[in-house]
C-alpha cells in the first residue's frame, strides 16, 4: 500500500511539472506575440523589444536613459565629456535600473555640428546579448526571433545573408532616414546568442590615404566658404543638412566677427540689419582663397599631417577709411549700424589678398581627420582675423 501511495505522489509531481512547464512556455509565447504585435516583422524597421518595451537603432542615447537604463559608472567622465561633430566614442554599457545583470554595449556618434554629451549623442554601434538564462533580459527581433531561434529561423525570417562570417550572418540595409545600417546576428552553438547594429562605413566619406585627405579637406572648404557641398554630399562627408548647416554657420561667424570689428551690437540691431550682415558675410566669403592642401600620410598610417597655403582676404584694411567715417559722422543705434552696412557693400568687389600664409596641420584619420581648433585656425587666417 506503501508502494502505491508514493507511485501515487509521484505522478501528482509529474502532473505539476508538466503543468508548471506548460504555464512557463505558454507565457513565453504569450510574450513573444506581445512583442510581435510592436515591431512587425522587417529588420530594416531598426526595432526590437527587451522584455516588453520597444527599441530602436539608431536613436538618441538619452531614449534609453530615460527609459530605465544608466550608463556605466566605469565610464567616468559621461556627464562631462564631449564629442566633436561626427566623432565616435569608445564602447560601453548601459545597465537596466531594475535588474543590474541586464546590460547593452554600445557606441556614441555626434551628428550636430555643436560638442555634444554622451547621453546626448545618438547610437552609432549597439550589441544585444541573447540568452535562455533565466535572469537575461528577453528580446525579440523582428519575425519573432529570439533567443530559441536558430540561424535557419534567422535566413527564413530576413532571407539569405548578405555575408556570413563564422558565426555571425550579417544583413545591411539603408534605414527611413537614409542611413546605412549593418544588422550581424551570431550563433556560438544551436541557438543565437547575440545581435549587433552598426552605422555602416558607407555612411561616412573614407579617407585612408593622402590622395583622399587631400579631397577631404580641399571639399570641406569650398562647403565652408563658397556654399559648394556636392561633391563634399556625393562624397558622404556630410549629409545635405549638415553641409548647409556648416555654410551658415560660417556666415553667422563672419557676420558677428564684422559687426564686433565695427563696434555694432549684434544683439539690438534690426533682424533686416542682421539679415544684410549675413548677406555682406556670404560675398565675402565667396572670395577666400587658398591653394591644394599637400598631405604628408603614410601608406596605412592614422595620423599624418597636411600643408595648406591661404591668402588672407584685405576686407578689413579697404573697408577702414569709409567705416571710419560713419564712426565719426556721429550716427548711432540701428543708424550706426546700416551706415557701416551701407559703406562696406561697393568695397566687395575690391578685395584683394594680402601676403600667402603657410600653416601646417595634423590630420587623424581616426578622430575626425582635421581637429575643430584647426579648423577653426584655418577660418581666422583666411578671415584676417588670425593674432
Amino acid at each position: 500500500m506503501k508502494k502505491l501511495v508514493v507511485t501515487g505522489l509521484c505522478a501528482v509531481l509529474c502532473l505539476q511539472m508538466t503543468a508548471c512547464g506548460g504555464s512557463e512556455e505558454a507565457a513565453k509565447e504569450k510574450q513573444k506575440e506581445e512583442a510581435m504585435a510592436l515591431i512587425g516583422s522587417e529588420l530594416e524597421s531598426g526595432e526590437f523589444v527587451i522584455d516588453g518595451a520597444k527599441y530602436s537603432f539608431p536613436c538618441a542615447i538619452s531614449q534609453w536613459t530615460g527609459s530605465g537604463w544608466h550608463i556605466s559608472k566605469e565610464y567616468e567622465n559621461a556627464d562631462t565629456f564631449e564629442l566633436e561633430y561626427l566623432v565616435e566614442s569608445n564602447e560601453f554599457e548601459l545597465y537596466n535600473d531594475e535588474n543590474s545583470s541586464e546590460y547593452v554595449s554600445m557606441c556614441a556618434i555626434n551628428l550636430e555640428l555643436d560638442p555634444s554629451k554622451i547621453e546626448q549623442s545618438d547610437t552609432s554601434y549597439l550589441e544585444l546579448k541573447v540568452s535562455k538564462a533565466k535572469d537575461a533580459m528577453y528580446v525579440v527581433l523582428p519575425g519573432g526571433i529570439t533567443c530559441d531561434s536558430t540561424k535557419e529561423d534567422v535566413i527564413a525570417a530576413y532571407g539569405e545573408p548578405e555575408e556570413e562570417d563564422g558565426e555571425y550572418l550579417y544583413y545591411t540595409y539603408t534605414n527611413a532616414d537614409g542611413m546605412d545600417i549593418l544588422v550581424g546576428i551570431g550563433a556560438a552553438f544551436e541557438n543565437i546568442d547575440r545581435v549587433t547594429y552598426k552605422m555602416a562605413d558607407s555612411n561616412w566619406g573614407i579617407v585612408t590615404n593622402a590622395q583622399e585627405c587631400t579631397e577631404f579637406i580641399d571639399e570641406a572648404l569650398k562647403a565652408s566658404f563658397y556654399g559648394d557641398y556636392t561633391t563634399y554630399v556625393e562624397k558622404n562627408f556630410d549629409t545635405e543638412e549638415g553641409a548647409q548647416d556648416l555654410y551658415e554657420s560660417e556666415i553667422e561667424y563672419y557676420a558677428e566677427a564684422l559687426m564686433y570689428y565695427l563696434d555694432v551690437d549684434s544683439a539690438t540691431v534690426s533682424d533686416e540689419i542682421m539679415a544684410g550682415y549675413r548677406e555682406l558675410a556670404r560675398k565675402v566669403l565667396g572670395k577666400f582663397k587658398w591653394d591644394a592642401p599637400v598631405v604628408d600620410l603614410a601608406d596605412g598610417a592614422a595620423y599624418g599631417s597636411f600643408e595648406l597655403t591661404m591668402y588672407p582676404s584685405d576686407f578689413l584694411e579697404i573697408i577702414l577709411d569709409d567705416c571710419q567715417a560713419v564712426a565719426d559722422s556721429g550716427v548711432q543705434g540701428d543708424e550706426y549700424a546700416q551706415g557701416m552696412l551701407d559703406a562696406m557693400n561697393p568695397l566687395v568687389d575690391q578685395i584683394s589678398y594680402k601676403d600667402p600664409i603657410t600653416r601646417t596641420y595634423d590630420v587623424e584619420l581616426d578622430d575626425g581627420v582635421v581637429s575643430n581648433e584647426d579648423w577653426d585656425d584655418i577660418d581666422d587666417v583666411l578671415m584676417d582675423l588670425a593674432e
